[in-house]
């Protein structure tokens, strides 16, 4: 009984090749069109990777640019800083350099002691430092003057 079964499936399987015929046309139409195919899926799977690779340049390009131009915010930025400290430590200097003329020596030395936290650069420093000298001077000898005006010299 299997084997009447097994010659029934091969019989089958020979009429359907039969039936569906081997001539070399239809093989080759088939060939064809498996060709045209795969040639599709290559061109679409190119231009798709293509596409890709443009978005992915242009992104970049945009986002160095963003990147660029948040940097030159930031230095502007900075340098505007840097510029309001320098005019603000200046102007202190010059106020204590009128409180001296003015023979105020105490507020002069009081006003330059506000810039002991600031960064001065080398030359600010030295005009600080030479003021300071200049007042603590003065100061000592208007001292002295006034013990002398005391005893009668």
């Amino acid at each position: 009984m299997k084997l009447n079964q097994f010659s029934a499936g091969i019989t089958g399987c020979l009429l359907a090749v039969a039936i569906s015929g081997c001539d070399k046309s239809s093989s080759n139409t088939t060939v064809d069109e498996v060709k045209k195919s795969a040639d599709s899926a290559i061109t679409s799977a190119q231009q798709g990777a293509d596409k890709a690779v443009t978005e992915a340049k242009q992104a970049g390009e945009k986002t160095v640019t963003e990147v660029k131009q948040a940097g030159e915010h930031a230095v502007a930025a900075a340098t505007e800083q840097a510029k309001a400290a320098a005019a603000g430590v200046t102007g202190t200097i010059t106020k204590a350099q009128g409180l001296v003329a003015e023979k105020k020596y105490q507020e002069a030395l009081t006003t330059l002691g506000g810039l002991k936290d600031a960064k001065l650069s080398d030359t600010q420093q030295k005009v600080v430092d030479g003021l300071k000298e200049q007042i603590q001077k003065l100061m000592s000898g208007d001292a002295g003057k006034a013990v002398g005006n005391l005893l009668g010299k």
